[in-house]
């Protein structure tokens, strides 16, 4: 009998890994992976081509430039094959043992990794659990991140919160799937660790021990969202000479995915001139151009784009800028607000960034800020506007609108 048989009601109990609490991640099937896709590229690939290219005068003849991209491809298999080959033989393998199976929502995912070799205590260790959402392609719906040190035993502890909202583990429709993945990273060294997990997420009701994790967990984090001081950031809270309360969300918040934004809008633009050269279909000439000018819309408003918040008289008032010229005002009386959050906004890559919410009347919604990477900091924000508006019952904790 299997172990979905044996356990029907308790799918984080249907895979070995799970139901032992203890799941396994190692560099060595990447890197033997890629080592083989290296030798099979090199061993048709390169006899086909290089001939060629050796053959052929390349600056008298540019139509074989684009030949060279087949032995650039082999460069970066090889490098990347030996990187993951590097990193295996540093770290060797690693093992997260769960402190409790499964981890649950609204409650915490907690455990420790422990690594072959290779990490001393107190190296710094970033974590990052991920909800991702597969649907034909995989679409991050909520992250979190922590920073902790590697313990006295060389084992990296774990404890995360995870938000009442999420959606749990969820693999019956392969065309709508969930699964959750805790990701463990360190620079330094020869080559820097990187591991990851797949882990179970459900909800289930907690027990007593486990409830009283959750609630220290969330005792630590508002700790850490009041002690919270921006170095740095792009945004910026203080207050007017009237005493108001002004939060500035500036222009070109966060170059790096403005910049991978303008790579594919590069690209994009690159396809759309193939699109008319080729004289393709009539519905492709529609297509392209018009999914350009959204993307274009899109990466201008990211690098000329700017909102200012502001409490007081009264009323929340957000106003929009483009180029520095105001295009929108919404204006909310204080007294309508009852909600103020950091909840899920953009995705970029396997990150889910923060923006704020303020909820008002009956089922009024004003989200502004989109891109904060930090969730401590969307939280700070969340509470600056919550003192402001005098709401001191207001929930601010994160939350996801997957």
């Amino acid at each position: 009998m299997n172990l979905k048989q044996l356990h029907p009601d308790e799918p984080w109990l249907w895979r070995a890994q799970w139901a032992a609490g203890e799941l396994h991640s190692s560099a060595k099937p990447g890197a033997l992976a890629v080592s083989a896709l290296a030798l099979l590229w090199n061993l048709i690939a390169l006899p086909a081509v290089v001939p060629t290219l050796l053959a052929h005068d390349l600056r008298r003849e540019p139509e074989f430039v684009p030949f060279t991209i087949f032995p650039l491809i082999a460069v970066v298999l090889i490098g990347a094959a030996l990187h993951l080959i590097l990193r295996w033989r540093v770290y060797g393998a690693s093992c997260f043992q769960m402190k409790a199976v499964p981890g649950q929502i609204g409650g915490t995912l907690a455990g420790s990794i422990h690594v072959e070799r290779g990490l001393r205590p107190m190296r710094r260790v970033m974590l990052k659990l991920t909800c991702i959402n597969r649907t034909g392609s995989a679409k991050t719906i909520w992250s979190d991140e922590a920073e902790v040190a590697v313990d006295d035993a060389c084992a990296i502890p774990v404890a995360l919160l995870i938000p009442s909202e999420c959606r749990p583990t969820d693999d019956t429709n392969s065309g709508d799937s969930i699964f959750w993945q805790l990701g463990a990273r360190a620079s330094g060294g020869l080559v820097n660790y990187k591991s990851n997990f797949e882990v179970p997420i459900f909800r289930i009701a907690e027990t007593a021990a486990q409830a009283a994790d959750a609630d220290d967990l969330r005792v630590l984090r508002d700790q850490r969202v009041s002690a919270f001081r921006p170095q740095g950031s792009a945004i910026s809270v203080g207050l007017t000479g009237d005493g108001h309360t002004r939060i500035h969300f500036r222009a070109f918040r966060d170059p790096s995915v403005i910049f991978a934004l303008l790579g594919f809008l590069a690209i994009w633009s690159g396809l759309t001139y193939l699109v008319f050269r080729e004289h393709a279909p009539l519905i492709f000439k529609i297509m392209w151009p018009g999914f350009e000018a959204i993307f274009l819309i899109w990466g201008i408003s990211m690098m000329f784009g700017s909102t200012s918040v502001l409490v007081g008289n009264g009323e929340l008032s957000v106003t929009r800028r483009l180029f520095g010229i105001p295009v929108s005002t919404r204006r909310v009386p204080s007294s309508d607000v009852h909600d103020v959050r950091s909840i899920t906004g953009m995705t970029a890559g396997s990150t889910a960034y923060r923006r704020i919410q303020v909820r008002y009347g009956s089922g009024g919604q004003l989200n502004f800020g989109d891109g904060i990477r930090d969730p401590i900091e969307a939280d700070w924000i969340a509470a600056k506007i919550v003192a402001a508006l005098g709401l001191a019952s207001a929930v601010i904790r994160q939350k996801t609108v997957a």
